[in-house]
């Protein structure tokens, strides 16, 4: 059960909520679109790079058609709510949660008092340790792993019918306490929260409707993301070429169309989240950690982190810890 201070910030009439009922017609947009388009951009709402936040839903108005630019977790703790998507409507109730990747575009139906909706900003990379999990096959993993590395998830959403699982609930209103409440090890416990909430939606797949595209291309670049985090520190595409069965130039080119980028720009992105994620939490030495992630060749590693983080990953780290 959410404390009652904390609730009371999460239901109780927002600015923006006063105006609507004292006649005006919208929200101002510029506070979380960018400009001149009709993208939520987690930018304007996520503060001193914060990778996961959670919300209130504005009560009282209609939502256009937008989209945003990382991956929203809409709970519902009384009432309902529906979205129009492909133009389906989707309605969740209290209890349920939806799942919406990257760059869909929906719109939101008008919203009442009774309506309270808890919307969770997630930026990928939050997601990434997620690869621990890699060996599992499941519908969730698959549509994360999808939103990190894929740019085609126009029309990819999950819907959750987890209105009778306490657990749920527990873990749901536990994220909130720590969003709301921080403690010491405030990132390491909101990734332990996520992670098990993750894990008790995936055990119970019969309450999970499907919104993807199932195609046998899909399916394969699930497979080859999943190979790309679980061997960062020794794949190659030769070694992957083998296990799947499929030539190199095929792989390469799905691979391109699906994410933009080549199998081996692939590969660095991955071990450069974990150099980044050893740098931001362990004392590990730079020799350790350029080991630990699989680069042989020193002089290059450094010369690739100074070009993409414009300083060295001492003073990187330096420069992480004064932030702090």
């Amino acid at each position: 059960m959410l404390q009652n201070d904390i609730l009371e910030k999460l239901v109780c009439f927002t600015d923006e909520e006063i105006d609507l009922l004292n006649g005006k017609k919208s929200i101002d947009k510029s506070i979380f679109l960018n400009d001149n388009s009709n993208i939520i951009d987690y930018h304007k709402i996520l503060i001193n790079n914060q990778q996961l936040s959670v919300r209130k839903h504005v009560r009282f108005c209609e939502y256009p058609k937008h989209k945003h630019n990382y991956i929203e977790l809409m709970y519902v703790y009384g009432g309902k709510m529906t979205h129009i998507i492909d133009g389906n409507e989707i309605t969740i109730h209290e209890g349920e949660l939806l799942l919406l990747n990257q760059n869909i575009e929906h719109s939101i139906q008008y919203t009442d008092e009774n309506d309270i909706i808890f919307n969770f900003i997630i930026k990928p990379e939050f997601l990434d340790f997620l690869s621990i999990m890699v060996e599992q096959e499941n519908e969730v993993l698959n549509f994360f792993f999808d939103a990190l590395y894929s740019y085609d998830n126009d029309s990819e959403y999950l819907l959750f019918k987890t209105q009778d699982n306490i657990l749920i609930k527990n873990y749901i209103e536990s994220i909130i306490t720590q969003l709301y409440q921080p403690s010491l090890n405030e990132s390491l416990e909101l990734k332990l929260l996520v992670g098990l909430l993750l894990t008790e939606l995936m055990n119970h797949p019969e309450t999970i409707e499907v919104y993807t595209e199932n195609s046998y291309e899909k399916m394969i670049i699930s497979t080859i993301l999943k190979y790309v985090l679980s061997h960062y520190q020794n794949g190659s595409l030769n070694d992957l070429s083998n296990q799947m069965n499929i030539p190199n130039y095929k792989i390469s080119k799905m691979i391109k169309k699906a994410t933009g980028k080549t199998f081996n720009q692939l590969m660095q992105d991955v071990r450069f989240e974990k150099v980044i994620h050893f740098l931001d939490n362990t004392d590990l030495s730079i020799e350790r950690i350029i080991e630990e992630v699989g680069y042989e060749n020193e002089s290059y590693f450094y010369r690739v982190f100074k070009k993409n983080y414009g300083m060295t990953p001492n003073e990187y780290r330096i420069a992480k810890k004064d932030s702090q």
